[in-house]
């Protein structure tokens, strides 16, 4: 990432820490009015532990995914696709901006076998159930 590319995204935030401090009255937003959460299910099946995760309008490049043998955590920005320049929202339901995501493990799964793949506006992230090898959090890259 190009310094102006980071310099752009800085710049984001703090627009978004800006319209948060607004919308809260003039309080200082806490770490939690920070970042958003997605929309978020985790199903098994007969082998695998599955964590689907909406994510729409996300460059998948711009998403990091790690897991231990116990949690999941996914995070990321995504980008105000509404275009630069000063706007006025009539309604904003649309979450941007920094977020992160825990999600625990609940059965038992061997992270060294986990594969993401991002389509259709989704993250998905499977797991074959097992014993763990390792207990070392790893990242996973994802796959379109």
């Amino acid at each position: 990432m190009s310094k102006r590319d980071r310099t752009g995204e800085l710049e984001e935030i703090f627009e978004i820490l800006v319209t948060s401090y607004a919308q809260k009255g003039g309080v200082i937003p806490g770490e939690s009015d920070l970042s958003w959460k997605p929309a978020t299910d985790a199903y098994e099946t007969e082998d695998a532990f599955i964590v689907q995760m909406d994510l729409a309008g996300m460059d998948p490049t711009r998403i990091e995914v790690l897991a231990d043998e116990k949690t999941l955590v996914v995070r990321g920005v995504r980008q105000d696709s509404s275009g630069k320049g000063k706007k006025h929202f009539h309604k904003m339901e649309i979450n941007v901006g920094p977020f992160a995501r825990r999600v625990p493990l609940v059965v038992e799964v061997d992270p060294a076998t986990a594969t993401a793949r991002y389509r259709s506006g989704f993250l998905y992230v499977t797991f074959r159930k097992g014993n763990s090898r390792d207990e070392k959090q790893r990242q996973i890259t994802i796959t379109r």
